[in-house]
């Protein structure tokens, strides 16, 4: 990686850059998580298939061309702004076609920005594709509720921050609609004296 990272870089270090990316906010092609074994502590099999859908790739390089045409235009030249010259390492014959240039780097260079989701997908509990009910409680298995990101079932437009948090306060208050504690009774005569 530090090779690419010189020979597409390397010219500009110490001069100021900015930088136009293009990410797919809604992938149609979808990664697959697996057990590596029967072992919890083995790390699981993550495999993203980045690109499995061909229409994600098209959207990539439309998004490429747009950051082109803005580095290009003339509110940019006024400021100075200027595209790389250098190419990347391996798309050098298809230099003077974007299309094909900027799959190529696409297919070089995949950068994930956002965060991953959706591996515990939440629902009805009748459809197959779903891990957990509307209560987030694991289907099949007693006692066991999940309450992160994996249960959201669409990638949202933009960071997962929020939604993150709004599960997770979902969360906590269906657990706590759930959960009856008689202590809670004897604590409170407790303070109340």
């Amino acid at each position: 990686m530090l090779k690419y990272f010189e020979a597409i870089f390397g010219p500009y270090k110490e001069k100021p850059l900015y930088f136009c990316l293009s990410q797919i906010l809604h992938p149609k092609g979808r990664g697959v998580v697996t057990l590596r074994s029967a072992d919890p502590y083995d790390s699981p099999v993550i495999d993203p298939k980045y690109f499995s859908h061909p229409d994600d790739l098209e959207v990539i390089v439309e998004g490429m061309k747009k950051c082109k045409a803005i580095g290009e235009s003339e509110a940019m030249k006024k400021i100075g702004s200027k595209i790389f010259t250098t190419v990347y390492p391996g798309c050098e014959r298809f230099v003077d076609d974007d299309d094909k240039y900027f799959r190529c780097m696409a297919l070089s260079i995949v950068i994930t920005l956002n965060h991953q989701i959706g591996t515990a997908k939440m629902g009805n509990p009748r459809d197959p594709t779903t891990v957990v009910d509307p209560k987030l409680r694991v289907k099949t298995i007693s006692h066991l509720r999940v309450v992160d990101a994996s249960v959201m079932p669409n990638v949202p437009s933009g960071n997962t921050n929020v939604p993150t948090m709004m599960v997770a306060e979902k969360g906590s208050d269906i657990i706590k609609e759930d959960i009856r504690c008689e202590a809670d009774n004897d604590m409170n005569s407790v303070f109340i004296e």
